[in-house]
């Protein structure tokens, strides 16, 4: 019983003694890393990392060196400077008085230029009695407008659109339509009809009344 006990105990102090030597290993493997530091142990010339905190692999001498040059060229941030104060508001009355003159310039409207082509509107035939021209004769800037918008003239210095349109007892034209075109587009003439829709003309001598009208255009000299 007391071998048995003797053994038991010599086996404890020789695990022990193990213990003891690989903690003083230990503790000197860590003492000689920190001794060595900033130098890494492992990679002489560096890691390459995946930037999640995993180590790749370590750097060769080349790669090292072809390296070295690009982190020293590297930009140093500079300095923060103080804030500008903003600019006030409030202009000087002398800086004020230079930009309004010219904003006001700016936005002031063209005067409208003169059309392109001479209107005239009529006659104004009605197939029974007679009947005024009425309102037809005042749009001729948008009776010139239609010719400069869709190709002026065609084949000469003036031209014509015939229109067809019915009055009734209101007296106002309706059911437009291009009899006839001289030396105008079909897109021109069309134009010319819609200005006539819907002007007033004078009332009739029937309740149902067909008439037709002359718009002729002329090139300014």
């Amino acid at each position: 019983m007391q071998r048995r006990s003797f053994r038991f105990a010599v086996s404890w102090l020789a695990f022990g003694g193990i213990g003891l030597v690989a903690g003083a290993a230990l503790s000197e493997s860590v003492e000689s890393l920190v001794r060595r530091y900033p130098y890494d142990p492992a990679c002489l010339w560096g890691r390459l990392a995946n930037g999640k905190g995993t180590i790749v692999r370590c750097l060769s001498e080349q790669e090292a060196a072809q390296l070295a040059p690009v982190a020293n060229a590297l930009p140093v941030a500079p300095a923060a400077t103080p804030a500008t104060a903003p600019p006030s508001s409030l202009a000087p009355p002398a800086a004020s008085a230079s930009v309004t003159p010219a904003l006001s310039a700016a936005v002031t409207p063209e005067p409208a230029k003169p059309g392109r082509f001479e209107v005239t509107v009529g006659p104004l035939t009605a197939d029974h009695g007679e009947l005024p021209l009425g309102k037809l004769g005042q749009p001729k800037d948008r009776y010139s407008k239609c010719l400069e918008d869709n190709g002026g003239l065609h084949g000469g210095e003036s031209g014509e659109v015939h229109v067809r349109f019915l009055v009734r007892a209101k007296g106002i034209a309706e059911g437009v339509s291009v009899q006839k075109r001289v030396n105008v587009s079909a897109e021109a003439a069309r134009c010319v009809s819609e200005v006539v829709d819907r002007r007033h003309v004078g009332v009739p001598d029937e309740p149902l009344v067909g008439a037709t009208v002359v718009v002729k255009f002329t090139s300014h000299p």
